[in-house]
């Protein structure tokens, strides 16, 4: 998928959650206010048949307001509120219009607690009658949280959703890239070294003055051996990195002295990079041991000082330094080279990941070292850490089990 798909993508992704929770307030509005509706035009229907009862019961011979008139008045409404199946606080109040402003001239029943209130009234000339009840809208809502809540966890769980599906699809792009990028690096390296070698080899077959030569041939058959060798470590390399973590469990446990493992690592990569002045500082006790897999620990040793020097200037200098604490032996291996960006350090052990060298093309690798790194320090039951600054180095510190997990 291309960078325009991801995006387009992703602008209908969200769109989709915004339309979603839009239309699912839009439905939530609706309903509270069709159910304040049909509420209010109850206490409506209510107030009409009580009012209509009151003012029956008011013309039958007695057509003074007095206690007894609004205490029916009450009775019609209560009873009515009961029928309905309401059972809200609620008060009756008799108003003159026969002043500017109305006047309540009789009220009975409980004023209602809550602040808001609803009012309904229903003009009997000369009279206003007045029926205030509880404004409906806690009841309302309340009635409807199951509603609300199902409506915002469906938004949640398909946001949740949408969510996983972008991260998928971009981790299906970024591993699509990073094949693409392993491709074509394992194609240029193993190219080069079986070249190499098969011209040495054609010299050898077709030059028959330089067959004769024994010392120019020693030179050639050294060449080729150097080459597959080097070949042979390339394959190893990624197969190490593919079997590892399925054969954690195999480790071999035996008490190993870390200089040695260290000096023979260094002197392994001496002639590795002989064309680069490599000032190696080395500050370990001679007597400073540990229960590991020697095999591996000299893997994690090897492929860190492969790092230090690969990504630092001809000139460089390399600090080894190792230490018992407590239970744990702590191995910290630090170079003056480029650095790693913070943004990028916390992706530097994932398997296939290399960091961004820009224009820069004298580094090959596959991105396997680091994880091989981090997955062998936990199969010992140690961890791995890192310091960098950006331009100013690296120091990668490993903290093991000094008697083994």
């Amino acid at each position: 998928m291309n960078k325009s798909g991801f995006k387009a993508i992703s602008m209908m992704v969200v769109f989709s959650l915004v339309l979603l929770a839009a239309v699912e307030a839009i439905w939530a509005v609706r309903t509270y206010r069709d159910m304040r509706e049909s509420y209010e035009q109850q206490i409506r229907s209510v107030l009409e048949e009580a009012a209509w009862k009151y003012a029956t019961n008011s013309l039958n011979g007695n057509t003074l307001i007095n206690i007894g008139n609004i205490s029916r008045f009450n009775a019609f409404v209560g009873e009515g509120l009961r029928t309905a199946g309401l059972t809200t606080t609620y008060r009756v109040e008799v108003l003159s219009t026969t002043d500017a402003d109305p006047i309540v001239i009789m009220a009975m029943g409980e004023e209602p607690a809550s602040s808001s209130v609803l009012s309904v009234d229903k003009y009997l000339t000369p009279l206003i009658l007045r029926l205030k009840v509880t404004d409906p809208r806690a009841e309302i809502l309340a009635s409807m949280r199951w509603i609300l809540v199902l409506q915002l966890l469906s938004v949640v769980v398909l946001a949740a959703t949408f969510i996983y599906l972008l991260r998928t699809l971009f981790l299906a792009k970024t591993l699509e890239r990073i094949r693409r990028d392993l491709t074509h690096n394992i194609t240029h390296e193993l190219k080069t070294p079986v070249a190499a070698a098969y011209a040495a080899t054609d010299m050898l077959l077709n030059d028959s003055a330089l067959a004769e030569d024994r010392e120019r041939r020693n030179d050639y058959l050294g060449m080729i051996i150097s080459e597959l060798r080097h070949l042979s470590t390339m394959i190893e390399e990624i197969l190490r990195s593919s079997t590892e973590e399925y054969n954690r469990s195999s480790l071999r446990l035996e008490e190993c002295t870390l200089l040695d493992i260290v000096e023979e690592c260094r002197a392994s990569l001496s002639l590795k990079y002989n064309a680069r002045e490599v000032v190696w500082s080395v500050d370990i006790d001679r007597e400073l041991t540990l229960v590991a897999d020697r095999f591996h620990l000299a893997g994690i040793v090897s492929a860190l000082l492969d790092n230090a020097i690969k990504y630092s200037p001809e000139s460089t200098e390399v600090d080894i330094r190792a230490k018992a604490w407590d239970d744990s032996v702590v191995l910290e291996i630090a170079d003056r080279g480029l650095g790693i960006a913070r943004s990028e350090q916390r992706r530097i052990f994932d398997k296939f990941y290399r960091v961004s060298m820009g224009n820069r093309h004298d580094t090959k690798g596959y991105g396997l070292g680091l994880y091989y790194v981090k997955s062998i320090v936990e199969s010992h039951g140690g961890e791995i850490n890192l310091v960098s600054t950006l331009g100013e180095g690296s120091r990668f510190s490993i903290k093991l089990p000094r008697y083994g997990k």
